[in-house]
């Protein structure tokens, strides 16, 4: 009975671990965002319309790939997941597909992108999880894929009720969701298959 203890305890480590570096690498953003006197880094105007730069974009996957990073690496110090340097090489030049479709999706209508884009991003890091721990799991990979294509719109809610919130605090929200959320996925999927 106390290795089936010592077997589930990782299992909710370590997404705990996402789930806290999810928060504070949303905290970073957020307060990167929200500087007023770097705006001009991160959006441009358009009329009345605001659109994020591609720093923007770099800023938020550079933070992301940096939570799932440092996450991992904490996770593997404390022995709750193996290490695979190889895996872990082939898995992150996966995500050398992302920025390629954000280039060649840049013409298209904002929803064309979106969706492109959000479906893309749960196939990468499915395909990036399945070459880190060899193992695929398809209900995650749906969760994965929900979550994508669903937090940016729940964060936006908000936005959608209130139209006095200011655009930064709109994508930082947003960030917040999707982050955390595939964050936790990320490291449920590391610990369901290290079991």
């Amino acid at each position: 009975m106390s290795d089936g203890k010592m077997q589930r305890r990782p299992l909710w480590k370590v997404p705990c671990t996402f789930f806290i570096a999810g928060v504070l690498s949303s905290l970073v953003f957020a307060w990167c965002v929200t500087r007023h006197s770097l705006q001009s880094i991160w959006f441009h105007s358009e009329e009345f319309w605001v659109f994020p730069t591609a720093t923007f974009w770099l800023l938020a996957g550079g933070l992301f790939f940096l939570n799932l990073l440092a996450s991992y690496l904490i996770a593997h110090l404390n022995e709750w997941v193996p290490f695979s340097p190889y895996r872990l090489v082939g898995g992150t030049l996966v995500l050398a597909v992302l920025p390629a479709a954000m280039w060649m999706t840049a013409s298209m209508p904002p929803l064309s992108q979106f969706l492109i884009f959000r479906f893309l991003l749960a196939i990468v890091l499915s395909l990036m999880l399945y070459i880190i721990t060899r193992k695929w799991h398809s209900g995650l990979a749906l969760a994965l894929l929900a979550v994508s294509l669903l937090a940016s719109l729940i964060a936006g809610m908000p936005y959608a009720i209130f139209s006095s919130i200011p655009n930064e605090w709109f994508e930082a929200s947003k960030f917040f969701v999707n982050s955390t959320f595939l964050s936790v996925l990320f490291g449920y999927w590391l610990a369901k298959s290290s079991d």
